[in-house]
């Protein structure tokens, strides 16, 4: 008898302590929303860029997108290839399509990007330089750095499937990306167009030669004068074995997408729903603002307080 009380006010703490949490949880989340409430539009913007500039990214309103900023510490780190076989361990699932050309005595690399980002569908295009010239064996071994404001191309890029478009952007700029929150997109529907308009026309002529060289239709790729036009609309071959990681992870990505928006309830709008969570739950705010995932470490935390491109 002693043992079936026991067992009963048990269950009757458990009870107890659950309805407590629940309430605790309840009232944060009035207390988050009446926070977002508080603010103007334009103040919950100004607020994310805020929160969002030590990570190297700023929102960008027009597109409803992240976007890298032409002074993002990543800047500093340049690429290596080794970046991206750490992408899927990340929590990533994107194609990538790098091109490879000298130039005035320097091998230069420009790389194009698109994917699932976590709970990001994104895409990205970088362009960097070696200190010399880099034999091919060595390019997947070589550091290259960010190219300078003096070496800046005008990039224009659009992100879409047969459906939607992401988002369609443009700056001179040495990693333009675009990454639309909490939407779930498989990388072999996304299509990157992109077009780049280089500082001279010889420049421009080296990238179109590194472009052949890549064994890719020449139907993708257009050049006139300076710019040179590439469409990546395919996706990379894999094995067994990381073709199952890429879907588990594709999987994963697809939980976390519906959990981000279940989450940040009745919200609509990426500034809306970043901003309640920075106030319901900031850890899980810090942790989806690193959109570069592996490939290198923010610097710091946190800090305190379309037009359609279909047929290119």
């Amino acid at each position: 008898m002693c043992f079936a009380n026991g067992r009963c006010l048990l269950c009757i703490a458990f009870l107890v302590l659950f309805a407590a949490l629940l309430i605790l949880a309840v009232v944060h989340r009035v207390r988050a929303k009446k926070k977002v409430l508080a603010l103007t539009p334009g103040e919950r913007v100004r607020l994310l860029n805020e929160l969002a500039e030590p990570f190297g990214f700023a929102y960008l309103p027009s597109e409803d997108i992240f976007t890298s900023r032409l002074d993002a510490w990543q800047r500093d780190k340049g690429y290596e290839a080794k970046y991206d076989t750490m992408t899927v361990g990340a929590g990533m699932v994107i194609d990538a399509f790098p091109v490879y050309f000298n130039y005035e005595g320097r091998t230069w690399l420009v790389e194009f990007w698109k994917g699932q980002y976590g709970i990001n569908t994104g895409g990205e295009v970088g362009i960097y330089h070696a200190k010399g010239v880099i034999p091919p064996h060595a390019y997947h071994t070589a550091h290259f750095e960010a190219v300078s404001d003096a070496e800046l191309p005008r990039i224009c890029s659009c992100l879409d499937t047969a459906e939607e478009t992401f988002y369609e952007i443009c700056a001179r700029h040495w990693w333009l990306t675009g990454f639309r929150m909490g939407v779930y997109t498989k990388p072999s529907r996304l299509r990157l167009a992109t077009t780049l308009i280089f500082p001279e026309q010889e420049m421009a002529l080296a990238f179109w030669e590194g472009l052949h060289k890549t064994g890719k239709p020449r139907s993708l790729f257009r050049i006139c004068g300076r710019e040179v036009s590439v469409r990546m609309n395919f996706s990379e071959e894999h094995g067994l074995i990381p073709g199952i990681c890429r879907s588990v992870v594709l999987l994963w990505n697809r939980l976390l997408c519906r959990g981000f928006r279940i989450v940040t309830y009745p919200w609509k709008r990426t500034a809306d729903r970043m901003v309640f969570l920075y106030y319901l739950l900031p850890g899980w705010f810090r942790k989806i603002l690193v959109l570069s995932g592996g490939r290198c470490k923010p610097r710091c935390r946190t800090r305190k307080p379309h037009r359609s491109c279909r047929g290119r």
